[in-house]
């Protein structure tokens, strides 16, 4: 399966692009949509391609949960950051999972693909069953009370 058709629901294990995935999802929940994305790490191709992504679906809100460790370790990170996020929160988790809600559609996926520029091997699953992307944000909002909110 190439990254460019997604079913939803549907798990997969194979070669995927995770900004396919939020081009995916945005997409499909359209124009003014919310985002909250968690990863590991973030790249700078990355946060530019979101940033497009953000103005030509004038999506509302962005949050992004990365990983405390890697951002200290790469401050220059938080400059491009403040530009893109509405909300930054860095954390202790190594999740991956993107959640996207409008009024048209609501959309997840849980990956083990972070936010950089990769084309592998990767895990990932795609719902917009309701009571699954309220569990998940039933663990967002557990993961966000210990985070450090910075933007």
């Amino acid at each position: 399966m190439t990254d460019n058709y997604f079913i939803v629901p549907s798990l997969h294990i194979g070669r995927v692009n995770s900004m396919n995935l939020i081009k995916f999802i945005v997409n499909e929940a359209g124009v003014g949509c919310s985002l909250t994305i968690f990863s590991y790490s973030i790249t700078d191709i990355w946060i530019r391609q979101l940033m497009n992504l953000r103005h030509q679906y004038k999506v509302s809100k962005i949050i992004m949960v990365l990983d405390r460790d890697v951002i200290i370790r790469h401050r220059e990170k938080l400059n491009q950051l403040q530009f893109v996020a509405d909300e930054l929160y860095l954390t202790d988790s190594h999740a991956k999972a993107y959640i996207c809600r409008s009024e048209k559609r609501n959309i997840a996926v849980i990956t083990s693909a972070n936010a950089t520029q990769n084309y592998r091997n990767e895990g990932y699953y795609i719902t917009d069953r309701t009571e699954e992307i309220n569990a998940i944000e039933a663990d967002v909002r557990n993961i966000l009370r210990e985070s450090s909110r910075i933007i």
